[in-house]
């Protein structure tokens, strides 16, 4: 029987028992393509009790670190995925710690980038590229948030009070110029006024405020660091007894994972990917522990992806963040058969395309085919595999150096490597695509690449699938389904929005 559904611009999704569903005539997956990964150390069995665990402890962890920036910064609530860096920096460096989830639960001591999102609301995060109306209502926001602060600061200095004066000024002499009509960034004198605000080079507004404040995020990075290591130590000591089975409900539209009072529920189709990826890499099977052994890996992968994320799969609707943008399976057919790609360096359970695949978390996502974590290789086998990291500049510019690594060693080994990376365009000032656009990746570009670093993909003019885990309808765990009818010609020199980069060995 085929399944089709269609809502707004969302193209039908077909697929039949046992195939891989269809999308404009594409699978959505291929676990068919030669694997080259070498043999990796079976990992220990998940348990149930402890990820459950986990995410009970994560979620405190989470309301703890919203009242201490309220208690200290004054925030309303936390600064808009700065748990999520933290984590995904933790997660991007080289070796475990105790925990897979949190295995530096002090990195925000040795590292500014909590730090640096903490500060960007101080006195209040201004938002780019606004202009005009939007731009003079976000600078009169700023003057009210200025004042807060002023009181707020114990011993605000006799300079940023004259500033802040002077800028309600300004505001109160131009306040209607936006009706002139000026759209760009240059010709708006709102624009520009914002863009003084958070100018380094000459001290702007923002940057003295954030001084004056940097002793009150060093306590909340202390705090925080405390918080964690506390959350580590509580499940290091955790004895679980695994007497509590894991249950899988195939009643109804969507199939629910059920453990003790949690339930989980997951659409079809990603349930039907699942299966098959497991029996791929563990082989069929119809006995009861066979079952069982599935059931339980399957609630331990699903439920550490719903803590990382942040989502309580209780909460209907609820959306956790947005850090990557995947090329849709047309894209990953093309790589497959014109450039030989048959493995992804960043994907999950999820959303791979290949049954081979570098994760987060191989400690669960192993039993579905994880090779183990892209920052943990000191070796990668020959071939061509796709790239598309979460996007932080943390994270890519870790990406970017790690990949030069591989490079001169498969130069020197005279293997044949090449990588195929999709980023977003930041331009160059971003240290990522400042690297791999500069002179250290000319050696590895093949000749089309060698006078242009990279291909840009127009902007409004091609297609991915949002990296937007969400609890869909009736809590399904599930990836938001978008239009995906790019064509690989689609991706062409532009001056607009995605990158897709290829360096390569060839």
């Amino acid at each position: 029987m085929v399944n089709s559904r269609k809502r707004g611009s969302i193209v039908p999704i077909e697929w039949r028992e046992h195939e891989a569903p269809l999308r404009n005539g594409i699978a959505l997956w291929d676990f068919s393509a030669a694997r080259h990964g070498t043999p990796r150390p079976r990992p220990e069995e998940p348990s149930a009790e402890k990820e459950q665990r986990r995410a009970q402890l994560m979620q405190e962890f989470r309301s703890r670190y919203a009242e201490i920036c309220h208690q200290v910064l004054g925030l309303a609530k936390p600064p808009a995925d700065s748990i999520d860096r933290w984590l995904l920096e933790q997660l991007a460096q080289r070796g475990g710690g105790r925990d897979p989830l949190v295995p530096r639960p002090r990195i925000a001591e040795s590292s500014r980038v909590l730090e640096r999102e903490l500060l960007a609301e101080v006195p209040m995060r201004c938002h780019s590229r606004v202009t005009g109306r939007l731009a003079s209502e976000q600078l009169a926001r700023y003057v009210k948030s200025a004042r807060d602060w002023l009181q707020r600061l114990q011993e605000p200095s006799q300079l940023i009070s004259e500033e802040v004066e002077a800028l309600d000024a300004w505001l109160k002499e131009h306040g209607d110029e936006w009706k002139v009509g000026r759209k760009s960034s240059a010709d708006c004198p709102f624009r520009r006024k914002l863009d003084e605000l958070v100018a380094q080079e000459h001290m702007g507004l923002s940057v003295r405020f954030r001084v004056a404040a940097q002793d009150m995020a060093v306590e909340i990075l202390k705090r925080v660091s405390d918080e964690a290591e506390s959350m580590v130590v509580q499940l290091c000591e955790f004895k679980a007894s695994d007497v509590y089975p894991v249950h899988l409900d195939m009643e109804g539209a969507a199939p629910k994972i059920i453990f003790r009072e949690e339930e989980m529920k997951i659409s079809a189709m990603h349930m039907q990917k699942l299966h098959q990826l497991y029996e791929v890499h563990q082989g069929p099977g119809d006995s009861e522990d066979w079952k069982a052994a599935f059931r339980r890996r399957l609630y331990c992968m699903l439920r550490r992806y719903v803590t990382f994320i942040g989502l309580d799969p209780a909460e209907e609707g609820s959306q956790g963040g947005n850090m990557h943008a995947a090329a849709p399976e047309c894209v990953f057919a093309w790589l497959r058969d014109e450039m030989g790609v048959s493995a992804e360096l960043f994907a999950s359970p999820l959303n791979c395309f290949f049954a081979e695949y570098y994760s987060a978390f191989p400690d669960v996502d192993a039993f579905f085919g994880s090779q183990g974590s892209f920052f943990d290789l000191d070796d990668l086998p020959e071939g061509s595999y796709e790239v598309g990291p979460p996007y932080t500049e943390e994270v890519m510019e870790l990406m970017a150096r790690k990949l030069l690594k591989h490079l001169r060693s498969s130069a020197e080994k005279k293997q044949v490597l090449s990588f195929v990376v999709f980023v977003p365009d930041w331009g160059d000032e971003c240290t990522a695509l400042g690297l791999v656009s500069g002179e250290d990746f000319q050696p590895f570009r093949p000749e089309l690449c060698k006078k242009q670093a990279y291909l840009l993909a127009r902007g409004r003019e091609h297609h991915y699938i949002s990296g937007a885990a969400r609890i869909g309808i009736c809590g399904a765990v599930r990836l938001s389904d978008v239009e995906c009818s790019a064509r690989c010609s689609d991706i062409l020199p532009s001056d607009n929005t995605s990158r897709s980069e290829h360096h390569g060995q060839l």
